[in-house]
C-alpha cells in the first residue's frame, strides 16, 4: 500500500548546527508493510524531501530516528544508522524505515534528527593525498589524514589476498562468534544462521581487476569517511564504475573502487571526511497517519 502525503514540519536548528532555522521536511510517501511470514516481518518505509534555504551547500544528508512508537505503544525504533545519501540523487529525497507497527495501529510518532553534510564548513573535511600509489601496503602519510586520526592503507594485489585470507572464518573465529552470540542471548539457531551467512559472503569475494583501487583500515575510520574520489592529473574525478565496502567484524574493512581505466601515475585520492564542523543537525518531531 502506498500513500502520497504532504506533511511539512518546520525544524529548529540544534545549537551545534549554528545555521538558519527555516528548514523543513516533506513526507510525500508512506509504505506500510505489516506482514508476518515465518521469520520475515514487514516494516514501515517513508520517503521524505528536505525544504528550506542553504540545502544547495549540502553534499549529503540522512535521517536519524531516535524514537518511533505507534499509538498502541509499540517501539519501532532500530539501532542501525543509515549512511549519508548524496543530495544529487533521487531529486534530494531520503528514504528510511522503522519496524512494522501493530496491526491495530493508526498513527506513528517519530522523533529524531536530520543531518546534513556540508564539507565547505570545515577546511579539514576534504583531504587530498598526492601520489597515493607510490607505496602499497603501508598507511598513507598525508597530514590531513593524521589530523583526522584516520589510518588508511592502499593494498597491492598480494596485500589484498593476504587481507582476505586473514578475514576468513576459521574454527577459532567461529568459536568466538558462538560465544559472543550466547553472551548476547542469541539462540543457537540464529547463531548458526549468522555463521552460514558470513561464510556465504566469503564465497562472493573476488580478486579485483587490475584497475582497482583497494583501501583497507578499521571500520571506525571508514565510518567517518563519506566518500573517496580518484582525481586525474587534471584534478577532475576519474570515472568509477563501481564501489564496494566489505567489513568483517569491527576492525577490518576493505573499500574497493573500480575505475574504467587504470589510475594515472599522477593521480590523487580525495577523502571527504565527516567532521563535527561539517555536519549540521536539525531535530524533528513528527506524527504520521498510517494508510
Amino acid at each position: 500500500m502506498r500513500l502520497a502525503r504532504l506533511l511539512v514540519l518546520v525544524l529548529s536548528v540544534a545549537p551545534l548546527a549554528r545555521a538558519q532555522s527555516n528548514v523543513g521536511v516533506e513526507i510525500d510517501e508512506v509504505v506500510d508493510n505489516r506482514v508476518n511470514v515465518g521469520d520475515f516481518t514487514g516494516n514501515l518505509e517513508l520517503r521524505v524531501k528536505l525544504t528550506g534555504s542553504g540545502l544547495d551547500k549540502a553534499t549529503a544528508a540522512r535521517i536519524l530516528v531516535k524514537e518511533a512508537k505507534d499509538d498502541r505503544g509499540t517501539d519501532l525504533a532500530r539501532s542501525d544508522k543509515p549512511d549519508f545519501f548524496p543530495r544529487e540523487y533521487n531529486q534530494g529525497s531520503l528514504a528510511f524505515s522503522v519496524a512494522q507497527p501493530a496491526r491495530a495501529a493508526s498513527t506513528v510518532r517519530l522523533k529524531g534528527t536530520v543531518e546534513l553534510y556540508v564539507p565547505s564548513r570545515d577546511p579539514g573535511a576534504i583531504v587530498k593525498v598526492t601520489k597515493p600509489f607510490s607505496k602499497y601496503d603501508a598507511p598513507l602519510s598525508a597530514a590531513g589524514l593524521k589530523a583526522a586520526k584516520l589510518t588508511i592503507t592502499p593494498l597491492s594485489v598480494k596485500g589484498y589476498k593476504e587481507a582476505q585470507q586473514a578475514r576468513k572464518l576459521d574454527d577459532k573465529k567461529i568459536a568466538e562468534l558462538r560465544a559472543e552470540g550466547k553472551k548476547q542471548g542469541v539462540s543457537d539457531e540464529e547463531i548458526e544462521k549468522m555463521i552460514g551467512l558470513a561464510k556465504a559472503f566469503e564465497g562472493l569475494d573476488e580478486t579485483p581487476s587490475d584497475n582497482a583501487v583497494i583501501l583497507s583500515g578499521k571500520k571506525a575510520d571508514f565510518d567517518r569517511i563519506y566518500r573517496v574520489e580518484i582525481l586525474g592529473g587534471d584534478g577532475k574525478p576519474v570515472n568509477v564504475g563501481s564501489r564496494s565496502t566489505s567489513t568483517r567484524g569491527d576492525d577490518s574493512t576493505i573499500m574497493t573502487l573500480q575505475p574504467s581505466e587504470p589510475p594515472p601515475a599522477n593521480a590523487t585520492l580525495e577523502f571527504y571526511i565527516l567532521t563535527d564542523k561539517s555536519r549540521l543537525s536539525f531535530p524533528f518531531d513528527l506524527k504520521v497517519t498510517l494508510p
